[in-house]
Parts: C-alpha cells; structure tokens; sequence
C-alpha cells in the first residue's frame, strides 16, 4: 500500500497524557477525494500532521513515499509579503549573472500571473497578502499547494470563512487538479461541505477511525444529520418568544431591496446568501453605517437611524468578524465602555475598571487584566470583549454579522453560550453567517437572501443544514 497509497498501521499520539490518537489500521489510496469528519478534538488534524509528517507518532508509522503538501486551518501566508513572494517562497525562480544566481522577482511575479489564470483566481499578483479577505487568503492557500503538484493535497477545515459559493469555486480546483495517481484529503466536522466532492467519507471518533465508506452510503445512513446535531456545540433553548422587538418594512439600500421582516424578544433570526448576495448590507443598513430607504421599528416605536450613534441610542448593535468597532491599541476597559459614553463620564476609573473585570468573569475571558491591549488578546476573547462593550452599552437588539469566522472551537462554545443566555433575557438577535450549521444548530427562523432580496424563509421545523444548502442551491 505505500507503494500505491497511504497505510497506517497501530498509530498512537498522546499529548499530556491525554490519548488523542489511537489507529489500528487504515489505508488510503490513490485516485480517490477523502474527507475526514468527526466532532471537534476526536483528532482529525492530529492524524493528517502525522500523514504529512509535520508531527511523528509516539507510537506506530504512517508508510507513504508521496509528495504531500497541507493548507492548515491557521493561515500560514506571510501578510507582509507580496502575493507572488508567498508564491515562490522557498522555490524563487533563479538567473544567472555574471556567474551568479540571483533571484529572478520578474519570473516570478509572470509564472505567479500564470498560475492564478489557471486557477481562474482574480487576485493582483503584486498586492500584499494583507490586503485579501480573509476567503480570499485561504483560496491563495490551496492554489499556492495546488502549484507544487502534489502526489497528495491536505486540506484541514478550511472552509470556515467561505461561502458556499466559494467552496463550490475551492471544489472544482480540486476535481480539475485529481488524476489516479492523486490523492485528496478534506478534513471537517461538517459533512455538507464535503458530500459534493469526496468519494469516500472517513469517520473518526475519539482519536480512531470507526469507518471508511463510499460518501452515498454515509449520507444515506443518516450521517448528515448525525453530524448538525453536536450537542455539546450548540446550547439547548426551550424560549417561548416575546412580543415585536424589531419591525423593519421596506429596507433598500444600493444592493438590497425592499427587505421587510420582523424580529421578536429571544428569537434568533438567521440570513444566509452565497457571495454577492449582499447579506451583510442588511445588518450595517439596520445599524446605520450605511445610508438607506425604508422605515425601522422598535418595540413600536419608529426610530431614525441615519448614523451608527442612533442606532446605539435606539438599543441596536452590530458585532462583525474581523475587528469591527474595535479600538485595537487601547485597552480592555477602554473598549469595553467605548459604546456608553455618557454613563462614562459619571465614572471613576476604580468604578470603570470594577465594571470591566465584572464583565471579564462574566463572560469567561481568561488570562486577560482591564488594562490588557486589544491586540494582545486572542481572537476569541476580542469577540467577547466586543459583546461586553454591548451589554453594558443597554443594548437590546445584536447584530451579529459572522462573529465566529476567525474564532477557535472553544471560544465559539462560549460565545454561542452567550447568545443563548442573551434570548433568555429578551434580546432580539440577528445573526448573518456563511456556517450553515451554526445557523442550523441556533437559529429559530433563518432568511436567504440572493441578489439583495428575500428569496425564501425557513422555519424552525424545517431547519436543517441539508434544506439550507438546497434553498441556496435552488437558484
């Protein structure tokens, strides 16, 4: 099997004597689109670093003699550096001169154009990296393997931050890179991501492999809905609704148009789109950032929210992915009471910095003082500060627009802990994510949206991951 593929055989990985991995046997062959599912910490990239031989077994061997390359879930470009630099990193086109080699940046940057063309990816090869999206950044990932004509290519969970359209984009560079001499691996915990690609769907719990089987079989025996239902994830919520918190009638801006819904006390309300769908321009049109048409209530009352201060002042806030509303060189408690500037003002700092611890407990930011930078915490506990400043900002409306795309599994728990605690206290919460089972597994009523308008609406009984592919697929 080394010859044809990959064998792994009585491997063993302990961290802290904690047993994360723990394979008997298993093979992998050529020819063949892989995808590795299970819930969070049963191991999944412990094993494909072993596959990769960027981590060895305490225990066992992986046998291969292929060429493997890896995009990991943490991004692994060099921000500052050009996008044609990260391309030919380590492998820079060289010429001669005057008996010397030398870079050859020239080349380097025609083959980076090349290969993007290829790829039909639309990036200027002379950007720096920082100045991508984050999607987009991940997508450079893959080509940049992809380039290196891998015998095998690694992909682990890294469809977090695309939209289904971006992952359908990410798929087909796949089926058009495999050939029988190929392997390729998806790594995942969400199976709708992986059923439109692999052919062979592997399951792993508690650090073994359970199964390996045809990707049909695993989707007829009932595994999709298996995989939307990690309970440990999503808390459980028995809320009865209250009364209109939200009315919004005819909401229009440059790209969307004549949105209308309500949203009651406790419900959390889903939007979902492909790219281009202009999902977002809802939440920042509802939170005055951007100009628009149309009339907004709450709890009865119509509310002119023609700047992001009105909004406050109306009980709305808006929590985004990638520090937005963030005062990243100040500190914990400056960003904390940054939303409730006059209650401010009546403040010492002793009582500013007693408010702000409270919050530090309450919403589990450890290892971090009110005096700590924004830019020192982790990504996680940035988002939590975000929602304190909102809690003690009164607000009563959360717009949350993809808060968890950058954010690791256990603050995500924490978040979404926090959300449900929010509904039991009557908040409205409008949540805009590309991750349809966080939408599925949250979410009483979910809005798709396409083009700017509301093609169809989802309720609670039928929400499931599975009917929000194909109510976005159906278009």
């Amino acid at each position: 099997m080394g010859e044809k593929g990959i064998l792994i055989e009585n491997v063993k990985k302990v961290y802290h004597h904690n047993t994360v991995l723990n394979i008997e046997k298993a093979s992998f062959d050529l020819g063949n689109i892989y995808g590795i599912t299970g819930t969070n910490g049963v191991g999944k990239t412990t094993l494909l670093k072993i596959i990769s031989k960027e981590i060895m077994p305490d225990a066992g061997q992986v046998i291969h003699d292929l060429k493997v390359e890896m995009v990991c879930h943490e991004n692994g470009l060099f921000q500052d550096m050009t996008v044609y630099e990260n391309m030919f990193l380590n492998r820079e086109p060289k010429q001669s001169f005057l008996g010397f080699k030398a870079f050859d940046w020239k080349e380097a940057k025609r083959k980076t154009k090349a290969i993007l063309d290829a790829f039909k990816l639309d990036i200027d090869p002379l950007v720096t990296v920082r100045e991508l999206k984050m999607a987009t950044q991940k997508l450079l990932e893959v080509v940049i393997a992809l380039s290196k004509e891998p015998d095998v290519l690694i992909i682990d969970e890294p469809l977090t931050l695309l939209d289904l359209q971006q992952v359908q984009f990410l798929n087909e560079m796949v089926k058009e890179y495999m050939t029988a001499d190929r392997m390729t691996i998806y790594s995942s915990h969400r199976l709708d991501e992986l059923f439109q690609v692999v052919d062979q769907v592997v399951t792993m719990r508690d650090g073994k492999i359970v199964a390996i089987q045809e990707a049909e079989e695993t989707i007829l025996a009932g595994l999709l809905e298996f995989a939307e239902k990690d309970v440990h994830r999503y808390p459980k919520r028995n809320i009865t609704l209250g009364n209109e918190i939200l009315k919004v009638r005819g909401l229009s801006t440059e790209h969307i148009h004549n949105i209308n819904f309500e949203l009651k006390k406790g419900e959390m309300l889903g939007i979902v789109g492909l790219r281009g769908a202009y999902k977002s321009s809802i939440g920042k049109a509802l939170f005055g950032a951007i100009p628009f048409e149309g009339h907004i209530k709450v709890e009865g009352s119509e509310k002119r929210m023609r700047s992001t201060t009105h909004a406050v002042e109306a009980g709305l806030c808006y929590l985004g992915s990638s520090n937005e509303g963030m005062f990243i060189d100040d500190s914990v408690m400056d960003n904390i009471v940054s939303a409730n500037v006059p209650r401010v003002r009546k403040l010492s700092r002793s009582a500013k910095q007693l408010i702000s611890k409270y919050y530090l407990d309450l919403l589990n930011i450890s290892n971090a003082g009110v005096d700590y930078l924004m830019e020192s915490m982790s990504a996680g506990n940035k988002q939590k500060v975000l929602l304190a400043k909102w809690f003690f900002s009164k607000s009563k409306i959360f717009i949350f627009n993809k808060p968890t795309a950058n954010v690791d599994n256990s603050s995500k728990v924490d978040i979404y802990n926090i959300f449900a605690d929010l509904a039991e206290t009557g908040a409205g919460i409008i949540l805009i994510s590309n991750d349809l089972e966080e939408i599925a597994g949250l979410c009483d009523r979910v809005l798709v949206i396409e083009d700017g308008k509301i093609k169809q609406e989802i309720k609670r009984k039928d929400l499931s991951v599975h009917n929000l592919v194909k109510a976005l697929q159906d278009w």
